[in-house]
């Protein structure tokens, strides 16, 4: 069979743009904005709704529990399953399960009997169906374009992350305030139809990656094995790490935004989406500019300016103020993020990459929620501006342990993975 890869671009498309002008990736990245801005558009639904029932900051923050645990336990298991099956296939039945699942709880607001267990619950299966659904994505979509593309593609993917980051709060906080507290549930499951129907269309792919299949257990430590052999993914790896303990999250946000600024939905919506805003910009700088050289250096001075960031959030009691400052953190932020993941997808082995990708995500997406909780609690002990400013001190302390924890990860050059694709750095 012809691969994706091989087939020749429908538009020439320039610089950073030009993976759109593959059909394939132009196909699977307009489902992933729209299926991406859905699960915003509930996440600030299920906020909004906890904090409605609870009007407990500790309550709020256990959402962010009852997100990381499946995550933790499921996402390196479905590293080893996205590496054996038929990744659309895979992403079909996630799409199709988080539907039903948002369906339900939607019908549980719209009748007035939703129960605080309940959203727990339904934030739970959501997290355990996502923890499938993102390695399968992550691992599909550089198939869909040829290798000389991906640093464009993944810098796409994650503008297509962030566009949807911007866009779902925003929808989520107007929906509320215009449609009810269950319209966000109802928009994010019409959301799914989207990706499915892209990826419908898709063409001119296998379904297996192919190579020789080991045991489960042997694959499903394949990937930590490469990583831990790697210095530069075993740094980028411990800057997910504090990233995903003490960035700045929902909880944090709306806590300010209640307590602080004293905002209804649509200013929480607003302030939810400001990161995206600056996140976009700092895609488009990308976009525009290009890759960078060294990108382990270019990590380490960003992760230190969101770091400031934070502290300037933490600093501020006027609502234009924070706004700007919740902008600059997502700008570092996203340029941070697009460096790690470049780094990681050029690094794996096209027969590894859903297990090296699926620790990668263990690690973001199972440590994210738990910033949430660890935001709860702290702003109960010290208050919210105070837990801000902590977050913002350790993020720096953490720059600074891994730049002298670790050289490699200073000194990469780019072209150092690019040309030497899937061995050790």
């Amino acid at each position: 069979m012809t691969s994706a890869r091989d087939i020749p671009p429908f538009a020439r498309l320039p610089g950073g743009l030009a993976p759109l002008g593959y059909r394939n990736f132009l196909l699977y990245w307009v489902g992933f904005v729209a299926s991406n801005s859905g699960k915003w558009i509930e996440q600030t639904g299920a906020v909004w709704i906890t904090y409605e029932l609870t009007g407990n900051p500790f309550l709020l923050g256990l959402l962010g529990i009852v997100r990381a645990v499946p995550t933790l336990l499921l996402t390196p298991l479905a590293g080893v399953i996205a590496d054996r099956v038929d990744q659309r296939r895979l992403l079909f039945a996630t799409q199709s399960l988080s539907m039903v699942a948002s369906l339900a709880l939607g019908v549980l607001v719209v009748t007035n009997t939703v129960q605080l267990w309940e959203v727990y619950l339904q934030v739970g299966i959501q997290a355990a169906i996502t923890s499938v659904d993102s390695v399968a994505r992550q691992s599909l979509f550089p198939r869909l374009i040829p290798r000389e593309r991906l640093v464009e593609a993944v810098t796409l993917q994650s503008m297509a992350g962030r566009a949807s980051n911007l866009i779902g709060p925003a929808i989520g906080g107007f929906a509320i305030a215009g449609l009810g507290e269950a319209a966000p549930f109802f928009l994010n499951a019409i959301s799914y139809l989207c990706l499915m129907g892209a990826l419908a269309l898709v063409t001119g792919i296998s379904a297996r990656v192919g190579g020789v299949r080991e045991s489960f257990r042997t694959e499903l430590t394949q990937g930590w094995v490469y990583i831990l052999q790697t210095p530069v993914l075993r740094s980028l790896i411990l800057l997910e790490v504090f990233y995903g303990l003490f960035a700045m999250n929902q909880v944090m946000i709306t806590i300010v935004a209640r307590e602080q600024l004293n905002v209804g939905p649509e200013g929480l919506g607003g302030l939810l989406s400001a990161d995206a805003v600056g996140a976009l910009a700092g895609i488009g700088i990308l976009l525009v500019v290009g890759a960078t050289s060294r990108p382990g250096r270019f990590a380490i001075l960003c992760t230190a300016g969101y770091a400031a960031s934070i502290v300037a959030f933490g600093l501020t009691s006027t609502y234009v103020f924070s706004f700007a400052a919740l902008v600059m953190t997502g700008l570092f932020d996203s340029l941070v993020s697009v460096t790690r993941n470049s780094l990681m997808q050029l690094a794996a082995p096209s027969g590894m990459r859903g297990r090296v990708m699926a620790n990668q995500g263990m690690i973001v997406r199972g440590m994210a929620p738990l910033s949430q909780t660890q935001s709860g609690f702290v702003s109960g002990l010290v208050g919210g501006p105070a837990a801000i400013l902590l977050a913002g001190g350790v993020m720096a302390v953490g720059a600074v342990a891994v730049l002298r924890g670790n050289r490699a990860l200073w000194t990469i050059q780019r072209d150092d993975v690019v040309r030497r694709p899937g061995r050790p750095l």
